[in-house]
Order: C-alpha cells, then sequence, then structure tokens
C-alpha cells in the first residue's frame, strides 16, 4: 500500500473526485466553523478539501510525509507548509487547537506512532478530525478509487485505535453514499442517492468523518515506556543491609 499522490491528483480532478470534495468539503467546514480554533495542522493529503473555501483563519500549516514532496500546495490562504516525519512532527507539544488528518494513515505502517504524535502536538481538549474510507462500503472494496486502493478500516477499529492512543468523546458520521463510478445518471443525481443513502444505509458510506477530542490525562500506549518509573538497581550488599535494618526494627 503506496501512497500515490498522482493517483489522487487524477482522482480529484475527475467529476467522481469532484462530487466527493464538494460533499466532504462540507462536513470539514461545518466541523472547522464549530472549534475553536486559532491555530491547526493540516496533515496528510488534504488540501483538495480546501480549494475556493476560505480557510486562513483555520488551517495555520498545511503537512505531507517528508517521503512525499512532490505533493504541490495551494499557497493562497496557508501560512505555510512542510513536510513531515510521520515519527516525529518538527513541532512543539501542545501547539495546536485543532489537527485534520487526510489521506495518510490507511497507508502507513505505523499508525500508534502517527496518532500518538497528534496527540501530542494537540492542546488539551484539543480537536482531531480524520476523514478516512470505511471497509464496509463499496468504496472501501473496490481498487477504482484512492479510497479502495489502501487499508480501509471499520468503525471498530478506528474507536480502539484513538481509544488507545489518548483520544475520547469520539464521534463518527458517514458520507459518499453514491456508487464510485463515472456513470452520468449517477454523477447528475448523486445529492438524492447521497440523501436517500444516509437514511437508509446510515454506517455504509464510502467514508468516515471521525471526530475526537484529546483526554489530557491520558497516554498513548506507544509512549507509556517514556513514562515507567523505573526502580534503580540495588547491589546484593544494599539488599542485604536492608533486611538487617527491617529484622533489627
Amino acid at each position: 500500500m503506496n501512497f500515490n499522490p498522482d493517483d489522487l491528483n487524477k482522482f480529484y480532478n475527475s467529476e467522481l473526485g469532484k462530487k466527493c470534495i464538494r460533499i466532504i468539503q462540507h462536513k470539514l467546514e461545518l466541523f472547522l466553523n464549530k472549534a475553536n480554533v486559532s491555530s491547526s495542522l493540516g496533515f496528510g493529503y488534504i488540501h483538495p478539501y480546501l480549494k475556493n473555501k476560505n480557510y486562513e483563519t483555520k488551517i495555520s500549516i498545511l503537512s505531507v510525509p517528508s517521503a512525499n514532496s512532490e505533493i504541490k500546495f495551494l499557497k493562497k490562504g496557508y501560512n505555510s507548509s512542510i513536510e513531515t516525519d510521520e515519527k516525529a512532527f518538527p513541532f512543539n507539544d501542545l501547539q495546536f487547537d485543532t489537527v485534520v488528518l487526510s489521506h495518510w494513515l490507511e497507508f502507513s505502517d505505523r499508525l500508534d506512532l502517527v496518532i500518538s504524535e497528534i496527540w501530542r502536538v494537540l492542546k488539551g481538549q484539543g480537536k482531531f478530525f480524520l476523514i478516512i474510507p470505511n471497509s464496509f462500503s463499496f468504496w472501501g472494496i473496490q481498487e477504482i478509487t484512492p479510497f479502495g486502493k489502501c487499508r480501509p478500516f471499520s468503525k471498530n477499529q478506528i474507536n480502539e485505535l484513538l481509544l488507545s492512543n489518548g483520544f475520547d468523546e469520539i464521534k463518527i458520521n458517514f458520507c459518499i453514499y453514491f456508487p464510485p463510478s463515472n456513470n452520468k445518471l449517477i454523477l447528475n443525481n448523486y445529492k438524492f442517492i447521497e440523501y436517500f443513502g444516509k437514511k437508509i444505509f446510515k454506517n455504509f458510506g464510502g467514508v468516515m468523518l471521525v471526530e475526537a477530542t484529546k483526554f489530557n490525562y491520558a497516554i498513548p500506549k506507544n509512549k507509556l515506556n517514556a513514562y515507567k518509573y523505573k526502580l534503580p538497581k540495588i547491589s546484593i550488599q544494599q539488599q542485604c543491609l536492608q533486611n538487617i535494618l527491617i529484622v533489627s526494627t
């Protein structure tokens, strides 16, 4: 499962991809508008959802994994863009109010590391918005779109991944109910299909939109070793002395 920006560019420039952009873009806008955002990070391949929208005060930094520097960012509306090692983000602890991630987790082999780094750079009670393919959908099982050429997730898998890495208040919604087809009849009626699909096939949308909140008192499981208290090594002589003192008292 390799991250291929050419496939993503081609898809989002197609009519099918543009329909997906409109739906996901609307959901992302609702999330950002209700979130208390002063500084935010967009990680992965997120910029198609930001086109033609005023996110100047919403998305502070766009970041892409360093192995994929060929991705070209839109310059308008962002303070900066940067290449990032997914295992060690070049940002301070507690730097962002919000992190938005798209088209990366499903390609990563280090899920816990990515999520724990997001936890680290988020402020207390910071919000995490994740756009991820749903394994229980036509989009997740057909390899004709980028959503099927990767590792899709189930609702339970995402929920468990976030809970075990320091997030709670997890809300999972679905979208993209129209089938992954370039049929003109489907594309011309995608809004109609989307409306009824959500009512009839609630959990079977092609994309999951996940909202989660950083749990202040949690520690991501892959960082636990760094926080464990290690008892100092005691020599045999010290152990004997301790035993003598205990007996004498």
